[in-house]
């Protein structure tokens, strides 16, 4: 009977300790995540401050768009190293044409036709002519930063906040108007997690995007077309980079070359930190959105506390180590 109670005892305990252990599987991030968060209201009681928590999510709006498109990028086994310079060179080239007595309303179209424009050739590179993302995408965002150095006559800012605002008016409102309260940015970015919600998580587009993810040889058998699953995934990266460009340089009424280019850092550890979210480290839309804003809140400690890029830099390279190792050490579980 003392043996069975044992027997019993001992099997109630493993059992809770697997339960534990799945919790922590599943939701260790999560959980990692919040307990940083109350160390850094420790530190410093204005970090939970709903003022400050407004300010975070209104300046994560750039982020989360180009962080959506490098979802896109790595979900069809790629990675889009021109993401944030393309998003620098929209910004500029926005600024550049209204300076040049350019409409504001052509002057964005022009723009998101450059990013069009880039989006197709990364595409052209890399799903038809065979090039690796990773040269190919590299090789686009130099040729950007040299085109924006001689567009600027070396790296000279276009300043539009002290042009009449009869001429640069519509242009500024997109990023620094409001709607019933709501910054126009923070509407943007909504509108655009909802869209890319559904063409990533609910369409054919992105049942495709998974299969190529999870094995191109079976997704190939089955059907599916590599070459434009992989070409539309460039060309959404390079059209959502070009509407972050223009939405910082809406925001803060100019544009100088190279001012963007950390967010490329920041984009890859918002996407890691989103495969943390998932149950089987897969992109995911939601999980790149709340990695957007935890990346927005170290970023934010930092300046609370004084502390410079390059402590950031050294976290942000931390974050994706631990997302990579966690998410293959899951992998390897699931094998």
């Amino acid at each position: 009977m003392v043996i069975n109670m044992e027997n019993k005892t001992i099997k109630a305990t493993a059992f809770h300790g697997n339960r534990i252990g799945e919790f922590f599987k599943l939701y260790g991030a999560v959980v990692g995540m919040f307990l940083l968060l109350i160390v850094f209201q420790i530190f410093d009681n204005r970090f939970l401050q709903p003022a400050n928590l407004w300010g975070i999510c209104k300046n994560s709006a750039f982020l989360i768009l180009m962080a959506l498109g490098m979802t896109f990028a790595l979900s069809v086994r790629g990675i889009d190293f021109s993401i944030a310079q393309v998003a620098d060179a929209a910004a500029v080239i926005s600024a550049f044409l209204i300076l040049k007595d350019v409409p504001p309303m052509l002057a964005l179209l022009l723009t998101l036709l450059f990013g069009l424009f880039i989006g197709l050739s990364n595409a052209l590179l890399m799903a038809y002519l065979g090039v690796p993302a990773l040269i190919g995408t590299l090789g686009t965002m130099f040729i950007v930063r040299s085109f924006e150095l001689v567009l600027t006559n070396g790296a000279q800012p276009q300043v539009l906040f002290t042009m009449p605002r009869s001429v640069t008016g519509t242009f500024l409102n997109i990023g620094q108007g409001s709607v019933l309260g709501l910054p126009n940015v923070m509407i943007i970015g909504i509108l655009a997690i909802v869209i890319i919600y559904f063409v990533r998580e609910r369409s054919v587009l992105g049942r495709h995007m998974d299969a190529i993810n999870g094995n191109v040889r079976s997704a190939f058998l089955s059907g599916i077309d590599i070459r434009k699953t992989f070409a539309a995934a460039f060309i959404l990266s390079a059209l959502l980079a070009a509407v972050a460009g223009i939405l910082i340089c809406s925001r803060a009424g100019s544009a100088t070359p190279r001012a963007t280019e950390s967010y490329l850092n920041d984009c890859f550890v918002a996407v890691y930190i989103g495969t943390l979210l998932s149950k089987d480290k897969r992109f995911n839309v939601l999980g790149t959105v709340i990695g957007c804003l935890f990346v927005g809140c170290i970023s934010n400690f930092f300046t609370l506390m004084g502390m410079g890029n390059g402590i950031k830099q050294l976290c942000n390279g931390f974050f994706i180590l631990m997302a990579v190792m966690m998410g293959t050490a899951r992998l390897r579980k699931k094998n």
